[in-house]
């Protein structure tokens, strides 16, 4: 059996899978993201409740963020703390809390991600503040 990574990964569904991935959350990554996972205007990560995402909102790019880090951003590399398995369930936790945000939740960053990858091409759709949003490559 092939070991899960940021090829194959697809998202779970499953109750135990999720609760694994949310333990996980919990330990590791409230301090930069919130308890939510919404963040806050103070915090350092990114909201991950909305549909706006800095590097690709697909379960495949979550796990890639999470097992190689972002360390320009301050998002370290969890593959020397995590196995595969455990970023697979955690992957699949953040992409559970989508449309969960509450109103404090951080304002969007990066791009507004759909199911194909498509930022929508009526401007109206989009309705963040798109001003004071950073573009990196």
């Amino acid at each position: 059996k092939t070991a899960v990574d940021e090829t194959n990964i697809t998202v779970s569904t499953d109750a135990g899978a999720l609760a694994g991935g949310q333990a996980i959350f919990n330990q590791y990554c409230t301090p930069c993201h919130g308890a939510d996972g919404a963040g806050s205007e103070n915090s350092v990560g990114p909201n991950l409740t909305d549909a706006y995402w800095l590097h690709g909102g697909d379960v495949k790019d979550v796990f890639k963020t999470v097992k190689y880090g972002v360390p320009e951003k301050g998002m370290i590399s969890w593959k020397s703390q995590l196995q595969p398995k455990e970023i697979s369930e955690l992957s699949s936790y953040i992409m559970s809390l989508q449309g969960t945000g509450p109103a404090t939740q951080k304002a969007p960053q990066g791009e507004l991600w759909q199911e194909d990858g498509a930022v929508p091409t009526d401007s109206t759709a989009i309705t963040a503040d798109t001003t004071s949003v950073a573009v990196t490559q």
